[in-house]
């Protein structure tokens, strides 16, 4: 319980940090949201994988640093993969906002990118 916390605390800074992101990178910038999403999504992946290996899940060694960060990809890719497939049909398909929509994708994400780096990244 005390990993989901540290993890929910972890999310939200990066919840923050990359709405950040891709609301200078969409709205500001007037970059398309595929592209304003990956971006935001690129540098949460890595804010998020040192504070989530040294903090919340803290492995007993780094050793297997690239081992663990390549699975840790493979993790974020898989929500990334769905993350985006979901954002084209919002947006696409129904007309969604990019940016408000990408919102009510973030439960999805969390539980696929918290249960892959729990039981299969990070072990």
């Amino acid at each position: 319980m005390q990993q989901f916390i540290k993890y929910g605390f972890v999310g939200g800074l990066n919840f923050v940090f990359t709405a950040l992101v891709y609301w200078l990178f969409l709205k500001v910038l007037d970059v398309s949201y595929p592209i304003s999403f990956s971006i935001s999504w690129l540098a949460g992946v890595i804010l998020t994988f040192f504070i989530n290996i040294r903090w919340v899940f803290q492995p007993s060694e780094l050793n297997n640093f690239k081992r663990k960060f390549f699975k840790y990809i493979i993790v974020y890719l898989c929500s990334y993969i769905v993350n985006l497939a979901l954002l084209k049909i919002g947006v696409d398909l129904f007309s969604f906002d990019p940016f408000w929509y990408q919102f009510a994708l973030i439960p999805i994400v969390v539980i696929i990118n918290f249960t892959g780096i729990k039981y299969w990244a990070l072990r």
